[in-house]
């Protein structure tokens, strides 16, 4: 039975979403290939030859576990393909299993190609495959401790060496970055949405709009497109938060008129922030017995309090109060 299924795109959740719409922005991809690859070949690519593969890869061994985006280009002025397939592991926990996943992927990827080759060419001695480059894009909580080389996964590999199957896939761990590290970025676009991965809160989020203000005014309009698109995702998971506050951004950045109003806007929102965050402990610490602890530091989490707060609020642990918060990361 063929093991490559063709489904329809109702798979994708809401973060998929988001980071599916910004990698699908030509400059932002270049921009990720060399600002966060740091790929040596990067600037060969022609960037007029990539083009997003439309076929999607799902194997019935991973159902609904799709290879997220396959771009394919050229490079050296359109002498050579190459293939960038990128997963987007968003879990807040590690797949062990990631290696043997993209394995499975990239012969599939091969597969398609070969079999849509022109039948009288792809026999012959100088018939080539174009390379395929696996890239891991990763946002969760945990420490990423999977082996990044396929060999690993072998018993006893280091015996067998060469004569194993091997790649090595490039790791991109967003929880890496922070503001100072992305100023380098090429992409404008890629920068702010890069920040989004590490925002907790609607108030972290709308003092981060206001730090990257001058990179979100000057978006094109095909990137301010996909900039709303990533806060109108953020708000269907921010869960019980307010926010009207961020509807109020987007109206002043689609009518081009932050100047000023922003940064009254922000300020507020920090002076609402601290108001909630001194409710919040002393409801948490007074009148924690409302609730059961566990919803008293889930809602707790929402406003923002730290996890010591929430800790001391609640009288629950540390660990079973970084527990939740993973939880409600997910």
């Amino acid at each position: 039975m063929d093991t490559l299924l063709h489904e329809p795109h109702d798979l994708y959740e809401p973060h998929d979403v988001r980071l599916k719409e910004l990698f699908g922005n030509k400059d932002a991809f270049v921009s990720f290939l060399k600002d966060c690859v740091k790929a040596d070949w990067a600037d060969d690519i022609d960037k007029d030859s990539l083009r997003k593969s439309e076929t999607k890869f799902i194997l019935q061994d991973f159902r609904k576990k799709e290879a997220d985006i396959v771009y394919e280009a050229t490079i050296n002025n359109g002498s050579r393909q190459v293939i960038f397939y990128i997963h987007l592991e968003l879990q807040s926990g590690v797949d062990y299993r990631m290696p043997y996943r993209m394995l499975l992927y990239m012969v599939e990827i091969l597969r398609h190609y070969y079999n849509n080759a022109d039948v009288n060419e792809r026999d012959l001695k100088d018939f080539k495959f174009p390379a395929v480059i696996p890239i891991v894009f990763y946002s969760g909580t945990q420490q990423w401790t999977v082996p990044t080389s396929l060999r690993e996964m072998f018993d006893d590999y280091e015996r067998f060496g060469n004569s194993l199957v091997n790649f090595n896939y490039t790791l991109v761990n967003a929880r890496g970055y922070d503001y100072g590290s992305v100023q380098g970025f090429q992409s404008r676009l890629l920068r702010v949405l890069m920040m989004f991965e590490n925002s907790g809160s609607v108030t972290e989020l709308i003092d981060l709009i206001h730090k990257y203000e001058v990179d979100i005014k000057n978006l094109t309009e095909e990137e301010l497109r996909i900039f709303n698109a990533a806060v109108d995702i953020y708000k269907t998971l921010a869960g019980n938060e307010d926010t009207s506050r961020l509807d109020e951004i987007q109206r002043l950045l689609n009518e081009r008129e932050v100047d000023g109003m922003l940064s009254t806007l922000v300020a507020n929102e920090k002076i609402r922030a601290r108001q909630l965050i001194e409710q919040g402990i002393e409801q948490g610490i007074e009148q924690g017995i409302e609730l059961e602890k566990t919803e008293t530091a889930k809602a707790l989490l929402r406003m923002g309090l730290s996890v010591e707060q929430v800790a001391k609020g609640t009288r629950l642990s540390i660990e079973e109060v970084e527990k939740i918060k993973g939880e409600l990361s997910q």
